[in-house]
């Protein structure tokens, strides 16, 4: 699995690729919201962690803008901005999940393995081969269905 992490303070950024890594991760880092931005838009990232105080375009942005492209990858925002109003808009905006600076790594990793579950689920649900839905039901489908629609007029 390969995460992106953009953070711009240089021992959070440090520590959480080395145990990142060290979990079986692969790891790129940016060190500020432009590369952060320009990575995520044309790399190949199966989760994001993303700082909010960021030089150059800040983390509320960048998840803004990768959602605004249609980006559908996990974004786990981790930030010390810690008010129920800060975790409310990340939420809101379109990340995942929001954990506040000071944080144990323990629980990052554990976060960080749920989202990418629920991201491989949604994958395995889209994905089942030869099947197409009309939306409104599980059964699989060999072409499509077509619906008459009747009017009073």
């Amino acid at each position: 699995m390969k995460l992106l992490i953009v953070e711009d303070e240089k021992k959070t950024g440090e520590y959480l690729t080395k145990g990142l890594t060290e979990a079986g991760f692969v790891v790129d880092l940016a060190d500020n919201g432009l590369n952060g931005y320009h990575l995520a838009m044309t790399g190949d990232y199966d989760l994001i962690i993303l700082d909010i105080m960021l030089p150059d375009v800040n983390g509320w942005d960048i998840v803004r803008m990768l959602r605004s492209a249609n980006k559908g990858m996990p974004i786990l925002l981790l930030t010390a901005l810690g008010t129920i109003e800060h975790r409310v808009k990340g939420l809101e905006l379109g990340a995942d999940d929001y954990l506040v600076k000071p944080f144990a790594f323990a629980e990052l990793l554990a976060r960080v393995r749920t989202l990418l579950r629920r991201g491989a689920a949604v994958i395995i649900e889209k994905s089942v081969s030869g099947c197409r839905s009309d939306g409104r039901s599980r059964q699989p489908q060999s072409h499509p269905q077509r619906h008459a629609h009747h009017s009073d007029q």
